[in-house]
């Protein structure tokens, strides 16, 4: 994940926006960057813990400025949130990076810490996996899953950028417990 983020950070097209929702991104993507980007302007949605609420500011960036370079990073449990509206934001050239680790990961990682005194089976962090490309593409959204070493990444970095008047969503699976940065609100909760 962490050679992911740097990559990216290298990619960003120039005048991007960016939207992380309530998922690892929010934090990782910062750890693992630490700077802000000149081509892209990123909002973390986390504000709140309002998940899958990013989805909509996506979209509405989108809407008001149609070519700008619109991208998502989203969870798998605030994809649930939203997914009911794939359909509707097919042709907005939207991308979503979903963070697919089959967890809540944020209270799998923040409990312990936040709730010391709860068992771990009371957590309820863990999602059935879905097959969220077959899901994107019944919605009319091209849908691909990143490999493992990132060895199709430029591929999907390219099919982003293109202009096939499709919104793109990209699965990367993850290990829900590798913690690449400390999640600077556990301290204040």
């Amino acid at each position: 994940m962490a050679d992911l983020y740097l990559q990216l950070d290298r990619w960003w097209p120039a005048g991007s926006i960016g939207f992380d929702d309530v998922c690892l991104s929010y934090k990782d993507r910062q750890y693992v960057t630490q700077r802000p980007n000149n081509n892209i302007h990123f909002y973390s949605l986390y504000r709140g813990s309002a998940m899958g609420g990013a989805f909509g500011a996506a979209v509405g960036a989108k809407l008001s400025l149609p070519t700008r370079p619109v991208f998502l990073f989203t969870g798998d449990g605030c994809f649930r949130l939203f997914s009911g509206s794939l359909g509707e934001a097919s042709e907005l050239e939207l991308v979503i990076f979903l963070i697919n680790n089959a967890s809540f990961s944020i209270v799998e990682q923040g409990l312990p810490i936040i709730l010391p005194e709860i068992e771990e089976k009371n957590y309820h962090a863990c999602l059935k996996s879905l097959d969220y490309c077959a899901i994107a593409r019944a919605c009319g959204w091209e849908a691909e899953q990143l490999a493992p070493d990132l060895s199709n990444l430029s591929f999907l970095l390219d099919k982003a950028t293109g202009k096939s008047m499709k919104s793109l969503l990209i699965d990367i699976p993850v290990d829900a417990l590798q913690i690449l940065g400390r999640n600077p609100r556990v301290t204040n909760l």
